[in-house]
């Protein structure tokens, strides 16, 4: 658990004797430099330097006396110190990015590659909210579905919805009554045989082992593909219409087979 905290307060700009040395006093409550080095394992040759820092930063305190003694802040203010100063930093991060973006000239690429979780979450509900006439989700992993839950619930009513998911497509419909939800009911011929290793097995390519999770369709115009790959998840955005069309083209055949075959779970009133 120490590791980890040492590690988040690293992530959020300390250096690691400044996360060690602030979670030894923690523990301490209070102590001199040599007792907060032998808690915290940061050199002794350094350990000044650092709670001066620390001092700097308003997170630790001390008392001038010899041998002076440190006192960290309680963990509520440090929060609150810290969230101040990252909301600070946020604004003017944000203020000089914005400025850039504004002189920079606009350039059009068609295709992006977005890795991180965090970046991958946030790019599938940014399109989501940016639907304005078509929201067109396939889904191959039902949890994954179920966290899209309250930003769907959150579509204006004027955005047609269709879901489609592996499975439960009654049960979605009752979770979500606004959105039409169809699971995949398959043929024998080629093109169901691909369909169906996209929805429940995996695509291999030489070395390399490929699981689609989502695909999701905006407004026609639109699209973002988010596979697995090796165990490691990628996110690629379309912005070329005609892949678009494409795409569409072929999740439509894949409903109209499913309406054919009693796959329809619910429909937009």
């Amino acid at each position: 658990m120490l590791d980890r905290s040492v590690a988040e307060l690293i992530r959020l700009g300390f250096t690691e004797y400044e996360a060690r040395a602030y979670i030894g006093l923690v523990g301490l409550s209070e102590g001199t430099a040599r007792q907060v080095h032998e808690a915290s394992g940061v050199p002794r040759p350094r350990i000044y330097n650092i709670m001066e820092s620390l001092e700097r930063r308003g997170i630790v305190e001390v008392w001038q006396g010899k041998p002076r003694y440190y006192r960290a802040v309680p963990p509520d203010r440090f929060i609150r110190i810290l969230r101040k100063d990252l909301e600070e930093s946020i604004a003017v991060v944000y203020e000089g990015v914005r400025d850039l973006s504004l002189k920079a000239r606009e350039r059009t690429f068609p295709v992006w590659h977005i890795k991180g979780e965090i970046s991958i979450q946030d790019q599938v509900r940014t399109m989501i909210h940016e639907a304005r006439s078509e929201l067109i989700v396939i889904c191959t992993r039902t949890s994954l579905f179920r966290s899209l839950f309250k930003d769907l619930r959150d579509l204006s009513p004027e955005v047609s919805v269709l879901c489609m998911v592996p499975e439960d497509a009654q049960a979605f419909s009752q979770v979500l009554p606004g959105a039409r939800i169809v699971e995949p009911k398959l043929g024998e011929d080629l093109l169901d045989e691909t369909y169906r290793k996209l929805f429940t097995g995996q695509l291999h390519a030489v070395n390399e082992v490929y699981r689609v999770e989502l695909v999701m369709l905006v407004d026609g115009i639109r699209s973002i593909l988010l596979y697995n790959v090796n165990d490691e998840r990628t996110a690629i955005v379309f912005e070329i219409p005609i892949i678009t069309v494409l795409q569409r083209s072929a999740v439509l055949r894949l409903v109209e087979e499913a309406e054919n075959r009693g796959g329809v779970g619910g429909s937009r009133q």
